[in-house]
């Protein structure tokens, strides 16, 4: 119980921040410097040599900590999409606007993920304690499903995370995920709320 109830009261708080995030990520999405990524993030450099665009540091809690704030562009994000089947590298890379709004898009993707981090799990030491799955390929199966972990980091202290697909046709569902990102790369597992009753499968 307790884990979930100091997972309970970040919820609010996080969802405040990122109201917060989407109504000034137009302008903080203006504040960047320009570094390698492995340099910033810790992670190896998906483009080794090119210098991606970061947040300057009194804005930087507010972009994800694992990415460059260009990684809407960068990444593999929405290639069927309006911007990218509009506009290619060329376009990108002359036109200052079309390289703000993606950044823009990128903070609002990711709102306040850097608070996310700040308040997440702390993962060292990390080991899975419980478990309900036996079979995680299920999770993309196209059927109704729960899935539930629970750890213990060197503090003691529990984690634990709880996702779901309820499926009501059968390419849409009910989507949540609850708890903590364990399964991500930093150390710090973001804060995992995520509700969405229109996920495609």
């Amino acid at each position: 119980m307790i884990p979930i109830l100091n997972w309970l009261w970040k919820v609010p708080v996080l969802l405040i921040l990122s109201v917060v995030a989407w109504i000034i990520s137009p302008v903080i999405a203006c504040f960047v410097v320009y570094a390698e990524e492995s340099s910033i993030t810790g992670f190896p450099s998906a483009y080794p040599g090119k210098p991606r665009a970061f947040l300057i540091p009194l804005f930087r809690i507010w972009q994800s900590q694992d990415a460059p704030v260009d990684e809407w562009w960068y990444g593999d994000y929405y290639p069927d999409g309006y911007w990218k089947t509009h506009y290619d590298q060329m376009d990108y890379d002359h036109d200052s606007w079309l390289r703000w709004w993606t950044r823009v898009m990128w903070l609002c993707r990711n709102a306040a993920y850097g608070f996310g981090a700040k308040l997440g799990y702390d993962g060292t030491g990390m080991r899975f304690i419980g478990s309900d799955v036996e079979d995680d390929t299920a999770w993309k199966s196209g059927k109704s499903m729960s899935q539930y972990w629970s750890c213990v980091n060197d503090a003691g202290e529990l984690g634990w995370c709880y996702r779901a697909k309820w499926y009501y046709t059968s390419s849409r569902c009910v989507m949540v995920f609850f708890g903590y990102k364990l399964f991500s790369d930093p150390l710090s597992k973001y804060v995992a709320m995520q509700f969405n009753p229109f996920k495609g499968s």
